[in-house]
């Protein structure tokens, strides 16, 4: 319904309902055409990775008196502080650096140094002599850089100008990875830390008492553990308590009939074996005989072993022996034929020279028979 104080007015529709929207406007023709600009090379074109800026800047902080405009003097503004990220900044033109600042600095610069020394000993151009001193000067930065380390600037400037960066980074490390495991541990009541303190002040009386009845003296603890052959204190106690005892008054006078007994026993066994000779040369051979039995000790239990195996091997031992006999006997016939051989070689060599000589001698006569043959024959 329209306010009364509206009525009669012109151009206002009485009979519509109010409207207070627009009409959309119609969408105007587009094209997904772009025409590309021409590439220009006075203008340029920076591409920046969102990735590699974000891990630039994600350990930075900011104070009151940062400053980021451009200025043209000498002395740069303020930015970012990236104390928290583990990278340090030199200061601008004209600061004061702090000494904590320069601590940092003269430690990145003799890393590098470190670095480009160790690259330069590792170059095969250059000569020995120039590994050498560069090998000096290794030493000299490495020596200086275990002195800055071993600086202690909390002691020197306390703890509020020098943050404990390495505390803060591992309470943050500890954090980041309980969010990423999610699980949440409960926080120690305080009733849970007095029962803990009044244990452990209890374990403590009682290790006071201990160390106040026994003695905390580490030689008499050995000398102890020396003379009874035990590292337990109970032990210890019940063997000296067992000692003291046998030394009370009632039991001495037994203690000195025994060692009476025994003293006359001794002195029998020494009668005894101060003997004839005949008890000594026996004795002599007794103790060979031990010595011989210890020394043979080893072969004992070897030895029915092998009278087995020689129980065994006994056939074959026989067999053995009369083919050596037989081997004997046939070298024996052998050089019976091999004298029996020569002998006959000189009588057949006897044999030849004496058939050689009757060959001959019946030569010569059958010549002579032939030239008488010859010469009856020429005379008739």
């Amino acid at each position: 319904m329209a306010d009364p104080k509206f009525q009669n007015l012109p151009g206002i529709a009485y009979d519509q309902p109010d409207v207070y929207e627009t009409p959309d406007d119609p969408e105007t023709d587009t094209s997904d055409y772009y025409e590309e600009e021409p590439e220009n090379e006075a203008i340029e074109r920076m591409h920046i990775s969102a990735s590699a800026a974000h891990k630039r800047f994600s350990g930075a902080t900011l104070e009151g008196s940062v400053d980021f405009t451009d200025r043209i003097g000498r002395r740069a503004g303020r930015g970012y502080d990236m104390r928290g990220a583990g990278e340090y900044e030199l200061v601008g033109q004209g600061e004061k650096e702090t000494p904590v600042q320069k601590c940092q600095r003269l430690q990145i610069e003799m890393n590098e140094l470190l670095n480009e020394v160790a690259a330069l000993q590792v170059d095969r151009k250059i000569a020995d002599e120039e590994k050498q001193s560069y090998d000096a000067v290794a030493t000299v930065i490495s020596t200086a850089k275990k002195v800055l380390d071993t600086l202690k600037l909390e002691q020197v400037l306390g703890k509020e100008q020098v943050p404990n960066s390495k505390q803060v980074k591992a309470l943050i490390s500890q954090v980041e990875e309980f969010k990423q495991s999610g699980v949440l541990t409960a926080i120690p009541t305080p009733g849970t830390d007095l029962a803990s303190t009044a244990r452990v002040a209890s374990l403590e009386q009682r290790l006071y008492q201990l160390e106040k009845t026994v003695g905390a003296q580490p030689e008499k603890l050995s000398r102890l553990n020396a003379a009874t052959n035990t590292t337990n204190v109970l032990e210890a106690v019940r063997q000296l308590s067992t000692k003291a005892a046998l030394l009370q008054p009632e039991k001495l006078d037994t203690i000195e009939q025994r060692l009476t007994t025994l003293a006359g026993k001794m002195d029998s066994i020494a009668e005894k074996s101060s003997g004839s000779s005949q008890d000594a040369k026996r004795d002599q051979k007794i103790s060979e005989l031990y010595d011989i039995a210890k020394r043979t000790e080893p072969v004992v239990e070897i030895l029915p072993h092998v009278i087995e195996r020689m129980q065994a091997l006994e056939s074959l031992h026989k067999y053995a022996n009369n083919f050596a006999k037989i081997i004997a006997e046939i070298e024996q016939k052998q050089g019976t034929i091999t004298t029996s051989l020569v002998n006959n070689k000189e009588l057949l060599h006897s044999v030849q020279e004496t058939f050689a000589q009757n060959l001959e001698t019946i030569t010569n006569k059958v010549a002579k028979v032939e030239q008488r043959v010859t010469a009856i024959s020429t005379a008739k």
